[in-house]
C-alpha cells in the first residue's frame, strides 16, 4: 500500500481571496480550475503532495460523480456550510484500486470509485490528458475525516517543475494535525490504523502520530496542542468536531518566509524553528506552520 499524506483540502467561502493571501506568503500557485462535480480549485504543487484551496464554483454540478451514497461536491458544501476547514483528505495512492481492495478488508468503509481527467496543451501546441483515480473511504461520527485515495495516472501533466519553485522555499507537507477530544481519540486512532496499519502509530506526549511514509498525522485535543502551536485560536475548529486543524509545511531556508510574513502582516508565533501562522480567517479556517527542512 501507498496511502501516503498527500493534500487535506482547505475549503474556502472566497477562493480567489484565499489564494490571494497564499500567494502573499510566496507559493505559487496554478491558476484556479474546476473538478468537474462544481468544485473551484486553486493549487500549490509539490513532489506527490499538493496544497489545495476548494469552494463553490458551480452549483448545478455538486450532485454529478457519485460514488455509492457519497457526492464530492454536496460534501464539501455541507461541511463549507457549517465552517471553513478540511472535510476531506486526499491520500497519495500509486494504485487506487488495490488500496481500497486491501482497505476494505481491514473494515474500511469505501464509497466508490470515480475516475475523471481533463484535457490539457503542451507548449507546443499538442494536445493531452490528465487522469485521476479516486476511492472515498468515510467513517461514521468522523465526517470531517473523510479520505480519498488519489491516484495520478500522468505526474508528468501535474508536476511541472515551474511550479515547484516556490519563492519562500516550500519543498512539502511535513505533516497535517487533526484536533480531537480525548474521547474521540480512540475512534482516530482506530481509523488511521485502518488506513496505515498499527506499526505506523507512536504515543507522544500531546497525544499520538502516524507515520504515513510521506508525511505524518499528529493527533491532539485542545489542551496538549499548545506544546506544537502554542494558544489556539478560539475559532479553531469550534464545534469540536475532530478534524484536521493544521497543514505544517516544510521550507529549504525559514529565512527566506520572513519577509512574507512581515509584508503581508501576518500574525505568527516561533516554536524553535517553526512559524505558526495563526490568523485563521485569512488562511481557511486552519493553522499553518512552515518549518525549516531538517
Amino acid at each position: 500500500m501507498t496511502l501516503t499524506l498527500d493534500h487535506p483540502l482547505i475549503c474556502v467561502h472566497d477562493l480567489e481571496a484565499a489564494r490571494a493571501t497564499y500567494q502573499s506568503l510566496g507559493f505559487a500557485m496554478k491558476p484556479p480550475g474546476m473538478h468537474p462535480w462544481g468544485t473551484s480549485t486553486a493549487l500549490v504543487i509539490f513532489r506527490r503532495q499538493l496544497l489545495e484551496l476548494v469552494s463553490i464554483g458551480d452549483a448545478s454540478l455538486l450532485d454529478g460523480y457519485v460514488a455509492g451514497n457519497f457526492r464530492f461536491g454536496r460534501h464539501i458544501q455541507t461541511h463549507l456550510a457549517e465552517r471553513e476547514g478540511v472535510p476531506l483528505t486526499a491520500l497519495c495512492s500509486d494504485d487506487a484500486d488495490s488500496d481500497a481492495a486491501l482497505l476494505a478488508a481491514r473494515g474500511a468503509q469505501c464509497e466508490g470509485r470515480i475516475a475523471f481527467g481533463r484535457d490539457v496543451v503542451h507548449r507546443d501546441g499538442t494536445p493531452d490528458r490528465t487522469a485521476t483515480t479516486l476511492q472515498i473511504f468515510t467513517r461514521p461520527g468522523l465526517d470531517r475525516l473523510a479520505m480519498f485515495a488519489c491516484q495520478q495516472h500522468r505526474r508528468d501533466l501535474i508536476e511541472f517543475p515551474e511550479w515547484m519553485d516556490h519563492p519562500n522555499g516550500a519543498i512539502g507537507c511535513a505533516s497535517a494535525t487533526i484536533l480531537a477530544a480525548p474521547g474521540d481519540q480512540p475512534a482516530v486512532r482506530d481509523w488511521l490504523t485502518i488506513l496505515h496499519g498499527g506499526d505506523a502509530v507512536q504515543d507522544t506526549d500531546w497525544g499520538f502520530s502516524v507515520d504515513t511514509g510521506g508525511g505524518m498525522w499528529r493527533v491532539t485535543d485542545r489542551d496538549s496542542a499548545a506544546a506544537l502551536f502554542g494558544p489556539l485560536p478560539d475559532d479553531l475548529a469550534p464545534d469540536g468536531a475532530p478534524s484536521v486543524v493544521s497543514l505544517d509545511i516544510v521550507t529549504r531556508d525559514i529565512a527566506l518566509v520572513t519577509p512574507y510574513l512581515e509584508a503581508g502582516q501576518f500574525a505568527y508565533l516561533q516554536i524553535g524553528d517553526t512559524y505558526v501562522l495563526t490568523q485563521t480567517g485569512r488562511l481557511g479556517g486552519v493553522l499553518l506552520t512552515l518549518q525549516q527542512a531538517g
